[in-house]
């Protein structure tokens, strides 16, 4: 196997567990998916894994040496059993595998019923796609497995693309539960299928404080957490997107749970510019990545502060407003500023619950660059 030295500041952190080297952190480079040996300047073994390219030299595995091919079927079926005990009753979307977090870096497996979803987002696996499906295949209840590509430094597009690869032919359209409550995912198109299932944990926490209460929901997308909260008791929920077909699907969750899309209220507009008639009891704010790269992380720091003054001055006396940021680049300390800096100019607020990712999205101990999702609520002063 090849042997690639490292440089001494990158010993210590493989050691440790992190699952990343960096370009600068290896003496030569080797072609992506080539298992590789990770050596100290005396040669000793410190770390195993796959040879990637840009700015990741190596996905780490562990510390010695595997079949890479058994190695990816023992991962995924371990990641899958535990997956039951950390889900709500009633559920049949969500994560099986999530890349670091279950030891296979760079590997996504989501799950929407009988179908299982896999996303490469390196290199280094494509040697390996066999395996992956066949693992996947095997997962209970799965019956069709399909690979969705649209990571632009792995298929050269972002543009989504659903190819069935295992099993029956996926549908266009199929129906989901989440703790009970049904919603339409689209797994060839869309935005992570229409279902954001992440969030899931938040929606229900959201909807705990729901009764009673006049909502928006920004970003609303497919209504997820609209879904959620007029299930739970909102008085009216308005969900608010850009995305008129998106919206179109909201309508179509409320009616999938027994809720008249009627009663509430849908609105195609730009956020960032949206303003509600009047003050309400709770605004929900989850605007997608606003960072993909350094040169963007000043406007996204500004945009998530600009967001919490607009949405803070529509909330009353004794609301509510739930934020979040799936923007990975902004750590969570940074966010909270981003939030308090905005909310200063529009009374006084605590801070009442604050969360990262669910239970089926672990991140590695070591490698703190996985944790990417913050949510919190907040509740502004009488």
């Amino acid at each position: 196997m090849l042997r690639l030295p490292l440089t001494a500041d990158t010993i210590a952190p493989i050691a440790r567990g992190h699952p990343w080297v960096y370009a600068d952190g290896v003496r030569e480079r080797a072609p992506a998916g080539t298992p590789v040996q990770l050596i100290d300047e005396r040669g000793r073994v410190v770390g195993f894994g796959l040879a990637d390219e840009g700015a990741i030299a190596v996905r780490v595995l562990g510390r010695h040496a595997e079949d890479v091919g058994r190695l990816v079927g023992v991962r995924i079926a371990a990641a899958a059993a535990c997956r039951p005990g950390l889900l709500p009753l009633d559920t049949d979307a969500f994560r099986v595998v999530n890349g670091e977090g279950d030891g296979l870096p760079g590997l996504v497996i989501d799950r929407y019923g009988p179908i299982a979803i896999v996303r490469l987002y390196t290199r280094s696996w494509e040697p390996y796609l066999d395996e992956i499906l066949d693992a996947a295949a095997q997962i209970p209840g799965v019956s069709s497995v399909a690979r969705r590509k649209g990571v632009a430094i792995v298929d050269g597009s972002r543009e989504p693309d659903v190819e069935t690869l295992r099993g029956p032919a996926i549908p266009e359209v199929l129906v989901v539960r989440e703790a009970g409550l049904r919603f339409l995912v689209r797994p060839h198109v869309g935005q992570k299928t229409g279902l954001f299932l992440d969030q899931r944990e938040h929606r229900r926490f959201a909807a705990s404080l729901a009764r009673g209460r006049t909502m928006a929901n920004l970003f609303g997308y497919t209504g997820g957490f609209s879904v959620h909260a007029a299930a739970a008791g909102a008085d009216r929920v308005l969900t608010v997107d850009i995305a008129g077909p998106a919206l179109e699907d909201a309508k179509e969750n409320f009616r999938l749970n027994g809720l008249d899309p009627a009663r509430h209220g849908f609105l195609a507009a730009d956020v960032f510019t949206w303003s509600p008639e009047g003050p309400l009891d709770f605004i929900i704010c989850d605007p997608p990545n606003l960072s993909h790269d350094k040169s963007a992380d000043a406007g996204a720091r500004n945009a998530y502060r600009d967001l919490a003054e607009r949405c803070g001055k529509n909330v009353r006396p004794g609301g509510l407003l739930a934020s979040s940021s799936c923007t990975a680049r902004l750590s969570m300390e940074r966010w909270e500023l981003a939030i308090r800096e905005g909310l200063r100019k529009t009374g006084r607020w605590s801070w009442l619950w604050r969360a990262g990712e669910p239970p089926d999205h672990p991140t590695a101990l070591e490698h703190p660059e996985g944790r990417y999702l913050k949510f919190a609520v907040l509740r502004r002063h009488l």
